[in-house]
């Protein structure tokens, strides 16, 4: 009787320790300079954006979000400013005039809910 009782205990412990294990990795947080995605099935009402063809998304800054695994994904999304460098190959005016461009767009993704939807969408 003794030793059910130990057995008993010993696999209560090692599932409250898979459980725990489970939440610490499916436990995904936003660093201060990102905002986290999360997409998928039972994301609850609040930090939802829903678009004009009903799709949702949940956008987690500052904090972090228990991510169910295999009803949602989550993916981090940089809120820092990025460079981009154009250029051009060498085209020729009406005039015939050769001509090369290049220029540098500094851009960033503002910071409302409905701009960092925005950019997930399209980035």
């Amino acid at each position: 009787m003794f030793d059910l009782i130990w057995i008993v205990v010993a696999i209560v412990a090692v599932l409250f320790i898979a459980l725990i294990a489970v939440f610490v990795t499916k436990y995904r947080t936003a660093g201060p300079d990102e905002a986290l995605i999360v997409t998928g099935s039972y994301l609850g009402s609040k930090n939802v954006h829903i678009d004009e063809s009903g799709n949702k998304i949940k956008i987690v800054r500052g904090g972090g979000a228990f991510v169910l695994p295999v009803f949602q994904q989550a993916e981090p999304l940089s809120l820092l400013s990025s460079k981009l460098e154009v250029s051009t190959p060498e085209v020729y005016t009406e005039q015939g005039v050769p001509v090369m461009a290049d220029g540098v767009s500094i851009i960033k993704i503002g910071g409302s809910i409905t701009d960092i939807a925005t950019a997930a969408e399209q980035f």
